[in-house]
């Protein structure tokens, strides 16, 4: 059946999160800045609701950008494409549209929050400017294929058609599918003859060898973590790490896990790779070092498992003791050399993980891969195979670090993609 009895629409975008709402509201924006009616626009949502994944960002307080924008946190096969989008939209841009549909912005640290520190304010903001702009929504759509002819057909899995002129493919990754992003634009873009890489997990827990820390499961500390692959230091971010049943999480993990992602092929890693957490810096470590020469002297009789008492939770200190010694944690303080100690305050220093590897895309807060970025137009998110077709956000093979920048890339890309496609007059709608 044809949906809204034959209408085509000037736009039709699949997928109503961050990027597909901020493309609809953008679309009609320019149009109104042009000098335009408002366009005959719809959005098919196969969620029960819009913003879905939205809510769930920040642990539902929802970290909209970062202060700190270096370019640097954006990734792309096409290491230029983020740098481009951004020329044409700006975080200010970006600040500025979510300030126009009634967010208002504060800071924690570097990051950007809405005042409430509530996602569903932010999803609701959006709620309230789709409608405001006469933005038809359809939840519970999903999209079954997308044809172009004269026109694009989109079909849903119920049957139901629609035509328009232009459509904007804003779905979301891989990652997450019980919030709806499972990775169906690969498909339809793919039909559509752009090339897709696949996709691999970003932001997401490590699996390591993990007998130490099933151990310390559920423990958390604060260190400088390094990510060495082959040798090599690749990443490094300093917060809190989480001791897991099958490996490491945490804030510090999560920040570089898609260096992890990155080199592994087949489900394997193409280099050997290894997690470092460094618990103290020198001056600290040197005054630890003194503290257990002196328990040595003083408590000799205890046993190895108290020799990091009141520096490390007890549970932490005794593992570091046996990372460092292969010795029974039984045996009396007394018996330490003086290159034991070493060893102990080598592993305050660098306390090693060996990688295996990452949770899967189902853990994942966002998606390494997608489509190919040399295939759409940096100045408008077009594509260059098919006139018409565009797409932003994660469908695209762009992914950021954690700490909002997937966020403002979804808004700027999704806002950059509106506004172009209002950029020439749709004409007007037509009845079959």
């Amino acid at each position: 059946m044809s949906g809204n009895d034959g209408k085509i629409y000037d736009l039709l975008i699949v997928g109503a999160g961050a990027s597909g709402m901020s493309a609809a509201i953008a679309f009609q924006k320019e149009r109104k800045a042009m000098g335009l009616e408002k366009g005959h626009v719809i959005l098919l949502e196969k969620n029960d609701r819009v913003g879905k994944k939205v809510l769930a960002t920040g642990n539902g307080r929802c970290n909209l950008s970062n202060k700190e924008m270096s370019l640097a946190h954006f990734h792309s096969r096409r290491e230029d494409y983020p740098k481009m989008v951004f020329s044409h939209v700006s975080q200010q841009d970006v600040l500025s549209f979510l300030s126009d549909i009634g967010i208002v912005t504060t800071s924690e640290g570097n990051k950007l929050f809405p005042m409430s520190k509530t996602a569903a304010s932010v999803v609701d903001a959006f709620r309230y400017a789709l409608e405001e702009n006469s933005i038809e929504v359809i939840s519970d759509a999903s999209v079954a294929s997308i044809k172009k002819d004269d026109l694009f057909r989109v079909e849903s899995e119920d049957g139901t058609s629609y035509s328009a002129r232009k459509v904007i493919v804003a779905c979301g990754g891989a990652c997450a599918p019980n919030l709806g992003t499972t990775g169906d634009g690969y498909k339809w873009l793919s039909t559509l003859g752009h090339k897709v890489y696949a996709p691999k997990p970003s932001i997401v827990q490590l699996e390591t060898e993990n007998s130490i820390t099933k151990a310390l499961s559920g423990l958390r500390l604060d260190a400088d973590l390094t990510l060495v692959a082959d040798g090599d230091v690749v990443a490094g971010h300093y917060g809190e790490v989480l001791f897991t049943d099958y490996g490491l999480s945490g804030p510090a993990v999560l920040q570089v896990s898609g260096e992890v992602a990155r080199r592994i092929r087949k489900d394997r890693l193409t280099v050997p790779m290894k997690v470092c957490l460094r618990l103290f810096d020198e001056e600290m470590l040197s005054n630890i070092r003194v503290e257990i020469a002196s328990r040595r002297e003083n408590f000799g009789s205890r046993s190895l498992d108290q020799v990091l008492l009141s520096i490390l939770p007890q549970k932490i200190g005794s593992m570091i003791v046996k990372s460092a010694l292969d010795r029974p944690l039984s045996m009396p303080i007394l018996s330490l050399s003086d290159q034991d100690i070493d060893k102990i305050i080598g592993t305050l220093r660098s306390w090693e993980f060996r990688v295996l590897g990452t949770k899967s895309l189902e853990f994942a807060q966002t998606t390494i891969g997608g489509a190919d970025c040399e295939e759409f137009s940096a100045d408008t998110m077009e594509s260059d195979l098919v006139s018409g077709l565009y797409a932003c956000g994660e469908v695209l093979d762009v992914d950021g670090d954690c700490g909002g920048y997937n966020l403002t890339w979804a808004f700027a890309s999704g806002i950059l993609a509106g506004s172009s496609c209002a950029s020439e007059k749709a004409g007007e709608i037509d009845a079959d």
